[in-house]
Formats: C-alpha cells, structure tokens, sequence
C-alpha cells in the first residue's frame, strides 16, 4: 500500500499549487498543477499495486533541457506583463514561484532517474511562502497547513510529534516577529534619528509641495545625493526649462499654489494603460503634436513635469488630475514613475498664450517696504500711462526695461552660492541659531547679496508685481545634462531650479533673473559613468517599449480573447477529446511497437532453428513431419548419448567420432536456445 507520507507530499504539493494559482489570479494553472502532481502519486500507487519491483519501473529521466528550457517562456511572461507605479510587481514574485514549482514537479516525477528529492523539498516550500504574497486569508491559513504536512512528510521518520510542532512554533514566531518588525519601522521610519534623516532625504526632493517654502532647494544642492539621476527625458527637442508648479501667492517665506483649480480633468482616452488628459478637447490628437516620455525616480508630490507648452499628460492609474490655469497638470493618486506629456513637434517654445490673472499682481503689505527700498536701489522706471500712445506698446517695452534692469542689477551685485550665508557649517539641513525667521529671509538675501535660484526669482518675481507686471513663481528643472549619442537627457538632483514667467503682450514668457554660474561646483561626471549611463538609459527605454509599448493593445485583446475561451465549457470538450485521441495514438503505437518486436524475434529464431535443422540433416538427423522441436531435440539427445555410452564402452573413440559429437552438441545447442527465447518478447 502506499506510504501515509507520499499521500501527505502530494496534499502538500496541491495546496500550494492551488494557493499559487489563487493569489496570482491564476486559478486554472494552480488547479492543472495540482492534478499533475495527483497523476504522480496515482501512477506510483498503481505500480506498488502491481507489484512491480523498482528495477521494471519506467521512471521519466530528468533532463535539464526541460528545466532550463523553462527560463525562455517566463522571462517572456515576465516582459510581458506591465509595470507597477513607484512599487513592486507582484510578477516580481509569481513568476519564480511558478517556475520553482514547475521544477518541484520535474524532479519529483524523475525520483530515482536524475530527481532528487532534497530539491522537491526546497522548491516546494520556497513556492508556498511565495504563494502567500497578496494571498487572502484563506490561502493563509491552508498555508500553515501545508506547513505542518511538509514538516510531516519531508521529515527524518521516527521524529517525536511534538518535535515537529515546536520546529513549526518556532518557525512561525520568526515569521512573525520579523513580519512585525518590519510593519514598525514602515510606520515609525520617519520620526527621528540619523538614519530617518537620511533616509528621507534620499527618497524625497525639496521644493515641489503644493506649499512650497522658500529655501527648500537647499536639500537638492548640498546633498550626498546631489548628483543622482531623477528625470530622463526621451526628445531629441527636450526642453531647457521642465515645469513643476506655478505658484500665486507668498506670504511669510512661503509660496503658496492657486486657491482655486481650473478644471478636473478625467481620461478623454486610454495609451495602452496610461491615461490620456487633455487641457482641451482633442489637443493631443492636432496635427503636429508629439508625445515625450518621461522616467522619474523622484516623489512629484502629483506634479506630472512638464514644458510650459504642454497640451496633455498621460499617466499609468490615474482616474483624474487637477488642471490650473497656469497650464500646470498636478493631483496624480499616488505617486508617479513615468508618464508622457504632449507638445508641439518643433523647436521649445518660450512663450505661451494665456489672459492677465489679477492675481499675479498680489503682494503682501508686509512686503511693500521691503520692495519699496529694492526698486529705489535698481532704479526701476515708473509707469507714466497718461503719455502713453500705444498702451500695449508702452507696456511691453516697459516690462521689457525691468527685465533687463532686474537681470543686470543681479549680475553686477549678487553672488550665486549653493549655501545661504545662514546655513553655512549645516550642510543646508537647518538654520543656525540666531539665523533669520522664515518671513525675513527674503530681506537677509537683499541683505547678504548671496543665495540661490529661489531667492533670486522670489524677489524677481515680487518686484515685477510690484512694478505693476504680472508674474508667477515656478519650479521645476533646469538645463539638463545631455547623454552623448542618445536622444534623450537627463536631470540631475542638484538641476532643481525657480525661475519666474512674467506676462507681456497676452503672452507669458520664460524669465530667469538667477546670475550664471561661472564656477561649477560639482565635478563633472566620468567618462566610464557617462556610458554606463548611456546603457542604462537605452536599457530601461527598450524595457519600457516592451512592458507598456503600443504592441501590447495586440497582446491586450489576444488576452481577453483568450480569458474569453477558459470560461467557454467547449474548449475543455474539446481537449479532453484530444487529449483521449492522444493516448488512442500513443496505446496503437505501443502495441504496433510491440508486434514490430515479436515479429523481429521470430525471423531471427527461426532463422536459428533452419541452421540447426541443416546442420543436423548432415549428420543424419531429420525432424519427422508433426514432431516438435522438444521432441526433436530430446530424441536427438538420446542417440548423442548412446553413442557416447557406446565410445566409452569400447574406448576406441576417433577424432572423427569427437567431431561427430561437437557438431551434434552444438546444433543441439541451437535448438534449445531457440525452444527458450523464441516466445519471448524482449523489452
């Protein structure tokens, strides 16, 4: 009968294949490799049952062909299958799990001819707890139960019970020791301590909340991580200057976004799984209009970066975004690790189209006196609007004189530093005590004369307000790093930058009142990093076109069309008739085998007994009609032994007596030979 624990190892083998299949959403697969694994146990349990001896078994040889074979079609599935949005693909995981169990079921039929069962073993138990990855709660608890049958059936036998039990116990506080664990610092990692700081800061950027606070690029430029790699932008035309958030309102060191959204956006169509939004009906689909792909490591706090010219913004599970009339798209659920944005397929545009926002004139009174005595030291003109001949002309020219007075005065008399006089010794994380409050910052940069691109365009953006022009603080990146022989470019950390736009002739146009820098204060990258970039780059664009690609809308109803058929009952008419005319073939082919090798052993004896039957007519032995081969061999051996009783009696035997009764014995020989193999089928 079969062995208790061969019928416990295939329980085990079927809840975990059937628990694989429900958390992968493969049910159908978990249930064909749950009967494949019962096949195994019942064509055991009928050869014990025969009684046939392990020798005469015909156990399937392992072959590695089949088990590396297999890495092809999963690497395949795995392309295939889309990306997950700033987290870990469950693919990630099911996919090996699939695979391990295929190779549990390939050792575990080749037992004894290439299968070892240590390799069951550790296939098996790895594909249970991978099985448990998303699983419900039902797939928990029959997991704790194929845990108690592995720890029975794969165990060293004569084991205590108890024994085992506690190696369960034991095992299982572990698990959940460490699964605890991990939930406390998932949820306490931010509070406190050196490495909380750090972590933050590694997996953050400053700078680009909805309520922005100036001085929060400091983080970006005086970082361990200044230098690491956030954007890389597909276009040949990529922009120089990248779009965050356009800002209304500052008050007390802080800027804040428009009070009020423009529109709520909802997907006007679908780009294989990324959503399409539209600042206008049908914008992205106009003729000239090219679509940009954008990776992004970075938390954009639902800003989808884009140029200032952008129409629409696709992004992968997104069900609606906040759109701003500041052609800002923004409010993406969760967090962002690629998207597209569409624009016009020419050379960047530094000007867009939009009407006079009032709003971009607010300043708070707190700020007049300050701006007051910076206007007096620029020397900025005043309006005279009752000599004006041509108002939009007098404007424009007069918008176009603060600029330049603006830009110049910076040059001549700021310094451009990464570190604010304040923070200087903090390595931009805190102020030192005794440093200005948040809402006199902007005075101790008029002050110092000494800061970076936010306080410049603050203060730039203020007194362009102040002066009767309307402007808008905005965030974003700036002139990115280009690769060498590739289409696309990159932005670096320490490539965060404000600049301001500012309204003239019903255009808003890019302004950026930041002095050039005439020292670079980072090293410039390696030639050895500036190709490895290059490879990686080009890497995750190809897996890019081959996970989320326009091919996969083939592959997408090639799938529904094949879900479609597992819930139509014919198709498993259908193979369970093949399968059925499968083993008719493979049965008639067996026995035509089998038949083919009766009919060669029997030429072959006969051929046997005809030389003998010769071979004995010569030496005067002839097989009389009717007479058996048995009965002709045993009256053949009684005249051998008659005439050797006789040569010995007279002892007067010749060597042509001995060669007389070689040959006889050995035709003899021939016939015996034929009389004990002619009726049997050789294997």
């Amino acid at each position: 009968m079969m062995n208790f624990r061969e019928i416990c190892k295939t329980f085990f083998f079927c809840i975990v294949s059937v628990n694989l299949g429900i958390s992968s959403g493969l049910e159908i697969l978990g249930f064909v490799f749950a009967v494949l694994f019962v096949a195994i146990h019942v064509k055991q349990y009928l050869l014990l049952k025969k009684e046939i001896s392990s020798a005469q078994r015909k156990i399937p040889r392992y072959r590695k062909v089949f088990a590396y074979g297999a890495i092809v079609p999963c690497a395949l599935w795995w392309v295939l299958t889309p990306s997950v949005e700033m987290g870990v693909s469950p693919y990630l995981v099911f996919i090996p799990a699939w695979y391990l169990l295929y190779l549990a079921w390939l050792q575990k039929r080749s037992l004894g001819n290439g299968g070892y069962e240590v390799f069951v073993v550790f296939n098996g138990i790895a594909t249970l707890f991978m099985g448990l990855f998303l699983a419900p709660r039902g797939c928990v608890i029959s997991g704790l139960v194929a845990l108690l049958l592995a720890v029975y059936a794969f165990g060293r036998p004569r084991v205590a019970l108890y024994k085992r039990l506690l190696f369960v116990l034991l095992y299982a506080s572990l698990c959940g020791s460490s699964y605890l664990g991990f939930k406390y610092w998932k949820n306490n990692r931010y509070y406190s301590g050196r490495w909380a700081e750090d972590y933050y800061l590694k997996n953050r950027m400053m700078g680009f909340d909805p309520v922005a606070a100036l001085g929060s690029f400091s983080s970006n430029y005086n970082s361990k991580y200044n230098n690491e790699i956030v954007l890389r932008i597909w276009d040949t035309l990529a922009p120089t200057y990248l779009r965050a958030a356009a800002y209304e309102k500052y008050v007390a060191g802080i800027w804040k976004l428009p009070t009020e959204t423009g529109l709520k956006l909802y997907p006007a169509r679908y780009r294989v799984d990324y959503a399409v939004f539209e600042s206008e009906d049908s914008a992205v689909v106009a003729p000239g209009i090219k679509s940009v792909w954008v990776q992004a490591t970075l938390d954009n706090f639902g800003f989808m970066f884009a140029p200032a010219n952008v129409v629409g913004i696709a992004s992968k599970n997104a069900d609606s975004l906040n759109y701003y009339s500041t052609n800002i798209f923004a409010g993406a659920n969760g967090t962002r690790s690629d998207w597209y944005y569409y624009v016009s397929d020419s050379a960047e545009t530094l000007a867009i189209k939009g009407e006079r926002d009032s709003s971009f004139l607010q300043i708070s009174e707190k700020n007049r006196a300050l701006l007051d005595s910076v206007a007096v030291a620029m020397a900025l003109p005043i309006r005279d609007s009752a000599n004006s001949g041509n108002e939009i002309f007098d404007s424009t020219q007069f918008a176009v004189q603060n600029l330049k007075i603006i830009e110049s005065y910076f040059i001549k008399n700021f310094k451009y530093s990464y570190v604010v006089p304040w923070r200087k010794g903090s390595a931009g994380m805190s102020m030192n005590a005794g440093g200005p409050s948040m809402k006199d910052q902007l005075a101790f940069f008029w002050k110092k004369k000494e800061g970076y691109c936010e306080y410049f365009a603050t203060l730039a953006t203020l007194l362009l307000r102040y002066q009767g022009i309307p402007a808008r603080y905005v965030t974003g990146f700036a002139r990115p790093e280009r690769v060498e022989d590739r289409p696309y470019v990159i932005f670096r950390r320490r490539h965060s930058h404000a600049w301001v736009e500012v309204y003239i002739d019903r255009k808003w146009y890019i302004f950026d009142p930041t002095p050039p820098v005439l020292v670079n204060a980072f090293s410039e990258s390696s030639w050895i990093s500036k190709k490895i970039e290059g490879v990686k780059g080009r890497f995750a664009y190809v897996m890019h076109l081959l996970k989320d690609g326009e091919w996969r809308r083939v592959v997408d109803s090639w799938q529904a069309a094949s879900e479609r058929a597992v819930s139509n009952p014919v198709i498993y008419v259908v193979l369970g008739t093949l399968l059925a005319l499968f083993m008719a073939l493979k049965f008639r082919k067996r026995k035509k085998q089998n038949s083919q090798v009766v009919s060669k052993n029997a030429a072959r004896w006969i051929a046997v007994l005809v030389d003998a039957e010769k071979q004995l007519s010569r030496l005067g032995f002839n097989r009389v009609p009717g007479e058996t081969v048995s009965a002709f061999a045993k009256r053949v051996e009684q005249t051998l032994n008659t005439v050797q009783i006789a040569a010995q009696t007279t002892k007067k035997a010749s060597p042509k007596d001995s060669r007389y009764e070689n040959e006889v014995s050995l035709a003899l020989e021939q016939l015996r030979e034929y009389e004990r193999n002619r009726w049997r089928i050789e294997d």
